[in-house]
């Protein structure tokens, strides 16, 4: 959760807010930037909250530079409420479709190479603004496209956008006029994937995966002559004990009576030294 002042915000996923990092505050601007790690295919809410103030405020929802809608509230909270989210699309009276995060879709399609891409593409921004509020009015749905493909080159290090759920039902809904007065705060949630923050610094690196080796398995560990290998003082009782009983059995072999026949012994045949085989610099060898 960012806060400025007594105004903040978060974004929710699976009911729980989603960590932020990197924060930086622009006191200047009245501006709150961060980034929130983001995974494919989960829903997200957009969660405003002002603690007590005198007017009426109301905030307006972006997600990849496109608006999305809104929420208002009233002075000192009338209606018992302290805060608003936005977590989908109202496409009629009766209708919405949730934001989720999304896989960007990239293609090779040079048609596309020179085409716009939002420079706002894999943000969250929420605007929050003291309002004049006035009449209400029948419900009309705001236009909204999704992002298309973009080509590969144009892609800016990002790889996720927000995409539209499936079509729900709701209460019926209508809207309300506001006049702007003063914008309050700019809140921008910059969302990646998890993986892509922590290889950039932005998020702490994921924690170590504990060893999982019994503590009480026998211990043979290699030196750095991969040769010569360290083992227990129990196998070399064993192995001692074993090279005692064939020695003994040698011997009994070897006070054995042995056969009176004599065998001629052959003439021995002097070995010829091994050539050294020269390869030709032509015939080559691949090591995979």
């Amino acid at each position: 959760m960012v806060k400025h002042n007594s105004i903040s915000a978060w974004i929710n996923v699976d009911g729980a807010p989603l960590s932020e990092y990197g924060e930086e505050v622009i006191s200047a601007d009245d501006k709150i930037v961060c980034w929130v790690p983001s995974e494919a295919g989960k829903e997200f809410t957009v969660n405003i909250r002002h603690e007590m103030c005198s007017f009426d405020v109301a905030s307006y929802v972006y997600v990849d530079g496109k608006y999305i809608g809104g929420g208002y509230l009233h002075p000192f909270h009338a209606d018992g409420k302290d805060s608003t989210c936005v977590s989908a699309l109202a496409t009629s009276a009766t209708t919405e479709r949730n934001l989720l995060f999304a896989a960007l879709d990239l293609t090779d399609d040079d048609t596309l190479l020179g085409s716009d891409v939002s420079a706002e593409l894999g943000e969250i921004k929420v605007e929050h603004w003291h309002v004049m509020m006035g009449e209400k009015i029948p419900f009309r749905p705001h236009q909204y496209q999704e992002t298309g493909p973009v080509h590969e080159r144009s892609k800016k290090a990002i790889s996720h956008r927000t995409q539209l759920g499936a079509s729900s039902s709701t209460g019926f809904r209508t809207q309300q006029k506001a006049t702007a007065v003063t914008r309050l705060l700019t809140v921008i949630f910059r969302y990646r994937p998890l993986g892509m923050l922590q290889a950039n610094g932005i998020a702490p690196p994921a924690a170590p995966v504990p060893s999982t080796s019994s503590s009480g398995s026998r211990k043979r560990s290699l030196t750095p002559d991969d040769d010569v290998i360290n083992i227990s003082d129990e196998d070399s009782d064993a192995d001692a004990a074993r090279i005692a009983k064939l020695e003994a059995e040698l011997k009994t072999l070897r006070n054995a009576k042995r056969p009176s026949k004599k065998v001629k012994r052959e003439p021995v045949v002097k070995q010829e030294k091994r050539r050294k085989v020269v390869f030709d610099p032509d015939d080559v060898i691949d090591l995979t």
